[in-house]
């Protein structure tokens, strides 16, 4: 299967290039201690055995009496140690984005090589997978899906990359497709460099893209010397579609899905996983695939049956917990669900989506939100600010852009409003949100002249907008009281802006 191995391994890299990550211990025992010097040590260790037991009691005591802070700081310490934060990598490189993180790369989308634009779908969904894949190895950080794919079907300059997107790896291939048989070349390559390092041939066929794509990401993560994790990093035998025809048709789904969307492009991603699910009722992409679109239907407003729509969606995403609580994937589609309505329970759905895959924007996206509509904005930033390090470049950042702006404006911090939602018009100068938020800001400081300007805007898009329509909005989101007060004031920067009451 082999068709060249420049290396086994990577190059082991200096402490001081990696940083913190990869500092050792050093043991600063001495060789040449004494008799009496042992003796006095046994002594000592005694004694803090004695002190560590005595601790234990006092902890059970102290629980109840308070007073612990000593011993709480000692645990936070050993906690970290013993539980190491999953988000510790991506939260370094948002602080230090001119630092690369050691194990950073960005899966490039795979040429498809058989001259065919309609297959293209193919090697998109092997591109996307392996994605999935890599982001949940241990320590690693990867570029979504969404910034990679803006670099398809472009030269790529390597350094440019690397220094763009803060990386020092980047994945690459090609995937052939004959009949059934499937052939992948792969090729991982040092940005600093532009030089390949390892580079590897897969060959299968199309009942077992699963397990082709394990070896890849298997063959990937030694050249990278990390051991993958089991239960963290790769997809359970009982998510193993069974069906080729069933596993072509929810590629197509998921190609359609990443879509700029629309409810006509929604519905027609829908259908194709309806056909996938006929052909194989059991297909896990096919159902959160589904369930995806029936959310999206939902929370834009396209269902004609809202009630019965998100009990399909929710009935779906459930049906793929039951057989595997693993799926990054569901749990982000039943936050998005939950979202409008119930949104602490989709904070939750989140939360449990990080600790599998802690390189997801959407899901530090969708928390953002989340924290908005549950009245807690101050906490709002921070996830985003992952989320947009992330994936820089992803077509969803105007929409990123103005969650920001929204947070900002629940915190009556009109300046940063203003400036964010200003970005997100510049990246889509469609969207309508951002203009409602630019009116209340500018309504709000007293800057009526360019609260009608970004009022002129509004009205183009949505000439039914009104300040009781908006209020039945965002109250039908989330019944949080904190959030209502703040929906409140944006209201008032809006009638102060020039919006009609009704």
């Amino acid at each position: 299967m082999t068709n060249s191995e420049f290396s086994n391994d990577l190059p082991d890299k200096p402490a001081s290039d990696n940083g913190p990550l990869n500092e050792t211990p050093t043991d600063n025992a001495p060789t040449d201690a004494s008799a009496s010097n042992l003796n006095r040590k046994d002594r000592l260790r005694a004694r803090l055995q004695f002190i560590s037991g005595a601790l234990a009691s006092i902890a059970a005591i102290g629980a109840i009496a308070g007073g612990l802070i000593g011993y709480w700081t000692v645990w936070k310490t050993l906690r970290t140690d013993v539980f190491p934060d999953k988000h510790q990598t991506q939260r370094e490189a948002t602080a230090r984005p001119d630092i690369a993180p050691r194990l950073s790369l960005v899966v490039l989308p795979f040429a498809n090589l058989n001259n065919d634009p309609e297959q293209d779908y193919f090697a998109d969904g092997i591109t996307t997978d392996l994605t999935t894949d890599l982001a949940q190895m241990p320590g690693a950080f990867v570029i979504g899906r969404g910034t990679a794919f803006t670099f398809k079907n472009k030269q790529i300059d390597f350094r440019t990359l690397g220094k763009d997107l803060g990386i020092r790896w980047a994945v690459q291939g090609a995937v052939r497709r004959n009949g059934d048989q499937v052939r992948v070349n792969v090729s991982l390559t040092d940005v600093a460099s532009g030089r390949d390092v390892w580079s590897d041939r897969f060959d299968g066929d199309r009942a077992n893209l699963a397990a082709l794509q394990d070896q890849i990401t298997a063959r990937l993560a030694r050249s990278l010397n990390i051991e993958l994790i089991q239960a963290e990093s790769r997809r359970s035998e009982v998510d193993r579609p069974t069906n080729p025809d069933a596993v072509d048709f929810t590629m197509r789904g998921w190609a359609k899905l990443y879509e700029p969307q629309s409810k006509i492009q929604n519905a027609q991603a829908q259908d194709l996983f309806d056909r996938a699910l006929r052909l194989d009722p059991d297909n896990v992409e096919a159902m959160i695939g589904k369930a995806r679109c029936l959310a999206a239907g939902v929370n834009n407003r396209w269902s004609a049956s809202v009630v019965e729509d998100r009990k399909q969606a929710i009935d779906l995403i459930d049906r793929v917990l039951s057989k595997s609580s693993t799926s990054a994937s569901a749990h982000l589609t039943k936050g998005t669900i939950l979202l409008f309505g119930h949104p602490e329970e989709a904070l939750a759905e989140y939360d449990a989506a990080l600790e599998i895959d802690p390189n997801n924007p959407a899901v530090y996206a969708g928390k953002t939100i989340t924290l908005v509509v549950t009245g807690r904005a101050r906490e709002a930033f921070s996830p985003l600010q992952l989320a947009l390090r992330l994936s820089p470049r992803d077509p969803l950042a105007f929409l990123w852009r103005f969650w920001l702006c929204h947070a900002h404006l629940h915190l009556h911090q009109y300046g940063e409003a203003i400036e964010e939602c200003r970005r997100s018009v510049n990246l889509n100068n469609s969207y309508w949100y951002a203009y409602v938020d630019l009116t209340s800001a500018y309504g709000a400081t007293g800057q009526l002249e360019q609260a009608q300007q970004s009022l002129t805007e509004l009205n183009k898009l949505r000439p039914d907008f009104t300040i009781q329509w908006y209020r039945d909005l965002t109250y039908s989101i989330s019944t949080n009281p904190q959030f209502r007060r703040e929906i409140d004031d944006i209201l008032d920067g809006l009638r102060k802006g020039g919006v009609g009451e009704q």
